[in-house]
């Protein structure tokens, strides 16, 4: 049985036939950045909203892995966000995100409830 890949080399976990697919993190990451625009202008009202709204319509709310890494990457623009404003800077670059901040913030979503056990405990423990 052939396995299909989705967006990139995006692995999902569910059983399929009696094998388990993994998620790949990095991959999940570097797909989700590659979905932002290298810069986002801050004048724009709700710029990054924006950004992130288009992205998660795109795909299906079944869609689990991607939706929260959707979710965990715009927290992740949010941060930068925040402290361009604080410096006064009009202008961010998504790109600058690094996996470790991507990290955090899917840890600390997948700690939200128990409906994400499964996924958390996936995400905790692949390397």
């Amino acid at each position: 049985m052939r396995l299909a890949r989705v967006q990139a080399t995006i692995r999902y976990s569910h059983w399929v036939g009696k094998v388990i697919v993994a998620i790949d993190k990095h991959d999940l990451f570097e797909s989700t950045k590659s979905l932002w625009p290298e810069t986002v202008e801050l004048s724009a009202r709700d710029a990054t909203n924006r950004v992130y709204w288009m992205n998660e319509s795109a795909f299906s709310l079944g869609d689990n892995w991607r939706q929260i890494a959707l979710w965990a990457f715009h927290q992740g623009v949010a941060e930068l966000e925040e402290r361009a404003i604080a410096d006064g800077v009009s202008t961010i670059s998504p790109h600058d995100i690094e996996f470790s901040t991507f990290d955090k913030w899917m840890r600390f979503n997948l700690e939200g409830d128990d409906g994400w056990a499964a996924e958390r405990i996936e995400w905790e423990g692949d390397a």
